[in-house]
């Protein structure tokens, strides 16, 4: 699926990448594109056969800077405490990596994006309103939000759960945990104060394309839009915007799916 994704952005890579087995992901060569950065919104392993060639792949990007790596839940299970159960463990070069990456800061709670179509946040979860205003200090711009998500790693508010871990929609749930069409889209719906930045997040997704069934509470269902061929979620609040990019990937990639561009951009972390 990284490859796929990255075939999609123009990448490309030495015919070793295709060999159906035994792909050295730590020195198969490639010509990365001038001017892409990807900013990965988390849940990089347990997606697809292969979670240590990624991160193998992911450790090279890194090292050249033009990859920005946001941690999600299932990333939170080597390196933070494990409050969910998977059948899958990754192996230890691989859960070594992700201490790493935690550790010296190469893997990050959020970025802020400014683009040509304005200033984003990213994040795994999304950030609800109540998160913003209790959890960050109510910040105007994305770029103001990174200090206080770097203060909420360090004393564990990041983590705090939401509906997915409780079964209790909490529209306080932190970034990692917020669940997309029950508490981060409502909590700005029901807000007064207008959302200062877009935002992009992975995680879940307010409909469930498989199933064709909506996730989301129904009062905002006017406010949500479907980019079926990207398999993207769209939440509109005022002159503000929400993408939720989660596709559905699982063992397999999702039949179809497209990850977001964001055009002229800078990344800060």
């Amino acid at each position: 699926m990284l490859r796929d994704m990255l075939e999609r952005l123009g990448v490309a890579f030495d015919p070793a990448a295709h060999s159906a087995t035994g792909v050295d992901w730590r020195s198969v060569g490639f010509e990365w594109p001038e001017g892409l950065h990807v900013v990965q919104v988390g849940d990089l392993v347990h997606r697809g056969p292969d979670s240590l060639g990624v991160v193998l792949l992911v450790d090279r990007l890194l090292a050249r800077g033009v990859w920005t790596q946001l941690v999600g839940n299932h990333e939170q299970l080597y390196v933070d405490r494990r409050v969910f159960d998977w059948a899958e463990t990754v192996e230890a070069a691989a859960s070594e990596a992700l201490r790493a990456w935690w550790g010296e800061g190469w893997m990050v709670p959020g970025a802020a994006v400014e683009a040509a179509d304005g200033d984003w946040l990213l994040t795994h979860g999304g950030l609800t309103r109540g998160f913003w205003e209790q959890g960050l200090w109510r910040p105007s711009r994305a770029r103001d939000a990174l200090a206080p998500l770097a203060e909420a790693r360090a004393d564990g508010a990041l983590w705090f759960p939401g509906s997915m871990l409780t079964g209790r929609a909490d529209e306080n749930a932190g970034p990692v945990w917020a669940e997309a069409g029950v508490e981060v889209y409502p909590s700005w719906k029901r807000a007064e104060t207008p959302m200062p930045f877009h935002q992009a997040h992975g995680h879940s997704t307010a409909f469930l394309w498989d199933r064709e069934q909506w996730r989301a509470e129904r009062w905002i269902l006017p406010d949500l839009s479907l980019d079926v061929a990207s398999r993207h979620v769209t939440f509109t609040n005022g002159d503000r915007r929400i993408v939720g990019i989660d596709p559905g990937h699982g063992r397999a990639p999702a039949p179809a799916w497209a990850p977001l561009i964001l055009r002229d951009a800078r990344v800060h972390t």
